[in-house]
């Protein structure tokens, strides 16, 4: 604020000695422009939460769950989705134990609203699998615009019968911003 007006002070002061000086000199005040920057600076910031507990009960046949969770994405980002076992595991025995199997694997379809700069929905499909690793949804030049769905459908494996207990997995949703 001091710079401007110091310079908005100068300015007129030109200004003055200018109109004083065309009278002596016979050149002509004609105005004067002055130029005003304005700047300003908007943090990157990038956030996922929600989650929770899925429970998806008697793991007999295929089945389906969606889960909601929130985004919110100032900038361009990518999603990293990870599954801690690869599938829903066993508890104790996540290999299984003889002739059953200890690893139910599933589809992750993701869905998650966006501006580019129209509304548009981000979409992306992976396996339990391909998570282990780390799956990603980039968002390209959109930002994101609200929460997303998360929808899970099992992939019973065929012909083989699970071991008995508990079965679990965790998955992990990372948003890191692309700036």
């Amino acid at each position: 604020m001091a710079r401007f007006c110091a310079a908005a002070a100068l300015m007129l002061l030109s200004a003055g000695a200018t109109t004083a000086n065309a009278k002596d000199s016979g050149v002509a005040f004609d105005g004067v422009s002055l130029n005003v920057v304005l700047s300003g600076h908007i943090t990157a910031k990038c956030s996922v939460g929600g989650g929770g507990t899925v429970n998806l009960g008697e793991l007999a046949g295929d089945k389906q769950a969606t889960a909601r969770f929130d985004v919110g994405c100032n900038v361009p980002f990518e999603m990293i989705f990870r599954s801690a076992s690869g599938g829903i595991a066993h508890a104790t025995r996540p290999q299984g134990e003889g002739p059953y199997v200890g690893l139910v694997p599933y589809r992750l379809g993701v869905t998650v609203p966006a501006l580019s700069p129209l509304p548009t929905q981000l979409h992306a499909d992976f396996t339990s699998n391909q998570m282990i690793a780390g799956a990603a949804l980039n968002s390209g030049d959109a930002i994101a615009a609200g929460g997303g769905e998360i929808r899970l459908q099992t992939e019973m494996t065929q012909g083989r019968d699970l071991l008995a207990g508990q079965y679990v997995d965790s998955i992990t949703i990372v948003i890191n911003p692309r700036v």
